[in-house]
């Protein structure tokens, strides 16, 4: 466990990502779902960055995902978490998201005392086919479908707000700032200093002009490991889950994000991103003013999947690997991306979003 001192030199990082969470035994997990869904089945452990998951099988084969949240999260975050998904199935039933499984009492969501005595938000899903997009080849027409759904998605999530929309999470991008502060985990100054030019890029272009940006609640997290394909057919997306980072935030923030993970390992990063966008395109227009800063969200989100899991193995050492299992990638990334003219990249994904 990390110490006192430790954890408040770390201002980049929200409580979420500094209290570390002791898994409910998978027994206690199954008296629960007996108790609060009248569901008897076998849990599983799954791994979650704050949170304990649980896949729960019953008799027949039927599985749901068991969420016992993260002691730090704000009971309000979780009801805003539970009432966006019903929102986006009622608004585009197509999505293929998570279902709430309502408790016998009809709840889409309740709280728990854990072994420690800590209080924790409790949730049931559907359990989506699929595996995660990252672990499948990748191609142009399933970049394109990405690109397609996060546009469906933003466009579902228009008309839905929420008490707990505007609170501050370490993965929101409006607080990329606070990034500076995590500079110091890195030992390499060729490392640190490549960060600290997207972070002067993020904050002498978009920090000025973010308050104009258009904005709403975004899901925040549209990675790979977060999009489910068909391990028959890659190309066909599956799910989309996970919608614990979402946030009242600029609508280019999400698009960002999108594009920084749809890199993958393509050898042309800035093509990748296009085949996202040209998705993204058909269900959303980005305004010049967006499209003029898509690149600098981009890096700035690289920024934020590198010094955030950095800190975090400063944290709790005995977890480094694991947060830090991504970084490799996105080094990789940076170098196929500053081999491009970034006047040249700019344009091209300019180009890709405005078909």
């Amino acid at each position: 466990m990390a110490s006192t001192a430790s954890q408040g030199a770390a201002s980049g990082l929200g409580a979420e990502l500094k209290t570390g969470a002791t898994a409910v035994p998978p027994d206690q997990a199954e008296r629960i779902a007996r108790e609060k869904y009248g569901l008897k089945g076998r849990a599983e452990w799954l791994w979650g960055e704050k949170d304990s998951n649980y896949r729960l099988t019953l008799d027949d084969g039927t599985e749901y995902l068991f969420k016992v949240l993260n002691p730090a999260e704000n009971p309000a975050m979780t009801s805003m978490h539970s009432q966006a998904l019903l929102h986006v199935e009622a608004a585009d039933p197509g999505i293929p998201i998570q279902r709430i499984i309502r408790t016998v009492d009809g709840e889409a969501d309740f709280r728990m005392t854990d072994d420690d005595g800590a209080t924790r938000g409790v949730r049931m899903v559907t359990f989506v086919p699929g595996v995660s997009q990252k672990s499948q080849p990748h191609s142009a027409i399933q970049r394109h479908r990405v690109g397609v759904l996060l546009g469906r998605m933003q466009k579902a999530l228009e008309g839905f707000s929420h008490e707990a929309a505007s609170h501050r999470i370490t993965w929101d991008m409006s607080h990329a700032s606070g990034m500076r502060d995590l500079l110091s985990a890195f030992e390499k100054d060729e490392q640190r200093s490549r960060l600290a030019r997207a972070l002067d890029d993020f904050e002498e272009n978009i920090l000025p002009r973010m308050a104009q940006l258009p904005a709403q609640v975004i899901h925040n997290d549209f990675n790979m490991e977060n999009i489910l394909v068909s391990k028959a057919d890659p190309d066909m997306i599956s799910g989309i889950i996970d919608f614990g980072d979402m946030v009242h935030a600029p609508v280019l923030f999400d698009v960002g994000v999108g594009a920084a993970y749809q890199m993958g390992n393509a050898a042309d990063p800035v093509e990748a991103m296009c085949d996202f966008l040209k998705g993204y395109s058909t269900e959303k227009t980005l305004t010049d003013e967006e499209v003029e800063l898509l690149y600098t969200a981009v890096t700035t989100r690289m920024l934020m999947r590198l010094a955030i899991p950095e800190w975090r193995g400063k944290l709790f050492p005995e977890l480094r690997d694991l947060y830090t299992r991504n970084s490799p990638t996105v080094w990789a990334q940076f170098a196929r991306l500053d081999a491009i003219s970034k006047d040249d990249a700019i344009a091209r994904l300019a180009a890709a979003c405005r078909r």
